[in-house]
């Protein structure tokens, strides 16, 4: 059977779409998410105004917002005492969040698949057949 190199089928894409040697996929690697860097880049901040451009199906429509904290506290400052309210208010996933940044996150127990609470990783015997001399080796 003879085969041929030049085949594009499942598992053999085409020779021009494939990576050359030394070609990486991702050379930036993974980027820093939007909030995350919204918020250490503007966190400290009083008072922003930004723009918001919303796109649907009837069209592109832009609009202007504002966010400020008169001056009393930071962006950040004013998050965080928000989302106290809302757990102070009874909001469990506010209780939560404060939880998990304040005290740490509660371990979680891991089930591996074991029965009766035996570790399934544990280690395994080896049943060798029995030679008729006890443990030594039918080779000896």
């Amino acid at each position: 059977m003879e085969t041929n190199d030049d085949e594009v089928g499942y598992g053999k894409p085409p020779k021009e779409t494939q990576f050359s040697k030394g070609q990486i996929a991702n050379p930036n690697g993974r980027p820093v998410g939007p909030i995350t860097k919204f918020l250490r880049e503007f966190g400290d901040a009083t008072e922003l105004t930004f723009s918001i451009t919303r796109t649907d199906s009837k069209g592109t429509s832009k609009s202007e917002a504002s966010l400020s904290t008169n001056g009393t506290k930071t962006i950040n400052q004013a998050i965080a005492a928000r989302l106290l309210q809302l757990a102070i208010a009874g909001d469990m996933k506010a209780i939560r969040e404060v939880l998990n940044r304040t005290e740490g996150r509660v371990p979680q127990p891991l089930n591996i698949g074991g029965q009766n609470g035996e570790n399934p990783l544990g280690v395994v015997q080896v049943f060798l057949p029995d030679n008729g001399r006890g443990d030594r080796r039918s080779d000896e």
